[in-house]
């Protein structure tokens, strides 16, 4: 299952510092230039949960150690982020924040949970994908060692909330105080380990109740792809506009951050990597050449180029994959060493933003550059 690129609004996030308010409407996300380009990684980390509205699919996945393929990419994915001293930000559904669960009184998962009422799902309960059971038993529900993993990694990585059970918050049936009660028992699970969540990444990118997340805490969530480039030109100065784009990308393509009328930074998806999946005959040199470009269209335009992917992702080719992500945080980390972009996490973002008072009317604010030095973790 890949994740959609529906819902949310254009724009983008950046780390250097905002430049002034560019566009938007009085009631809607005011986006932001920024001082310097910024590069951030978002990953989606789900293990079986992210089947969680398909359990028989989870289980089947479970028994034939396709989750232990996604474990062994985790490690491999640190390993890349430390060696170009990339802070990345981890979107770990909350339900694997636990090494273990137990049924209610009532023989349910969860029982204080709200549940969604979507209408596909008939009379099943939704937590029924649950085994309570233990990390040891049933890894592929539960992920407290990803956690440590993620927490030891030497370049400090932020750990995000992708709901505590992978509901779609955007479809009919979740309501607002459905999300409220994914978002209570995520900060809850992650609490018990020292762990503040407090940046959002949508389950399927289904975008809906924003307005409900600075209520827990959060700064900053993945938006929804950006505006189409272009729009508003004649057909034929699009196309022409959009091939030029596709060899060397213009100002036209660039994203920017958007903060939301609620106060929460919109920090949309630009890039989905899933190379083996999407193009799995081309070399690696082919499957880096489009988000290298992106990188430096973030440098040369002050924009935003966020890379996301789940660890599923990067089975179907593994080295290859790793290989190709490992030459894009190379090529950021040149740039970022060059001063012209910044690494940095999500939460680390929506901070500088907010520091320099973008989205605010300011018209002219900088933030201090993450550069080469670790991140905090959001």
């Amino acid at each position: 299952m890949t994740d959609t690129g529906a819902g949310g609004t254009g724009g983008a996030a950046g780390s250097g510092g905002a430049a002034g308010a560019t566009g938007g409407r009085a009631d809607g996300p005011v986006e932001v230039a920024l001082e310097r380009g910024a590069f951030v990684v978002s990953i989606d980390t789900e293990m079986a949960w992210g089947l969680a509205h398909r359990p028989d699919e989870a289980r089947a996945a479970a028994r034939r150690g396709d989750y232990d393929d996604e474990r062994r990419l985790v490690d491999a994915a640190l390993a890349v982020f430390e060696r170009h001293r990339i802070a990345a930000t981890w979107a770990l559904v909350g339900h694997l924040f636990l090494d273990r669960c137990e049924a209610g009184p009532d023989g349910r998962p969860h029982p204080d949970l709200a549940r969604p009422a979507y209408g596909w799902l008939g009379d099943r309960d939704w937590f029924a994908i649950d085994p309570c059971a233990t990390l040891d038993a049933a890894p592929a529900f539960y992920g407290r060692d990803l956690v440590e993993r993620i927490r030891a990694c030497p370049v400090e990585q932020e750990l995000a909330c992708h709901g505590f059970s992978h509901l779609m918050a955007g479809d009919d049936g979740c309501g607002p105080e459905v999300l409220d009660s994914e978002l209570a028992a995520s900060a809850a699970a992650a609490r018990a380990l020292g762990v503040e969540l407090r940046s959002f990444v949508f389950p399927r990118n289904s975008i809906g109740h924003v307005e409900r997340l600075p209520a827990h805490g959060y700064v900053a969530y993945r938006g929804g792809r950006p505006r189409p480039a272009f729009a508003g030109r004649p057909p034929w100065a699009r196309a022409a506009l959009r091939a030029v784009d596709r060899i060397r990308p213009l100002a036209g393509s660039a994203a920017r951050p958007a903060r939301h009328p609620a106060g929460v930074w919109n920090l949309p998806q630009t890039y989905l990597f899933a190379p083996a999946t999407q193009r799995p005959r081309l070399p690696v040199a082919a499957w880096v050449r489009r988000p290298v470009a992106r990188l430096r269209q973030a440098a040369r335009h002050r924009s935003l180029f966020h890379l996301w992917f789940h660890p599923y992702n990067l089975t179907a080719a593994p080295d290859r994959a790793i290989a190709a992500l490992d030459r894009i945080c190379a090529a950021a980390a040149g740039l970022r060493d060059a001063g012209r972009l910044d690494t940095v996490t999500m939460g680390q973002l929506a901070d500088r933003l907010a520091a320099a008072g973008a989205g605010r009317g300011s018209p002219s604010a900088s933030a201090p550059a993450s550069s080469s030095v670790p991140a905090t973790p959001g």
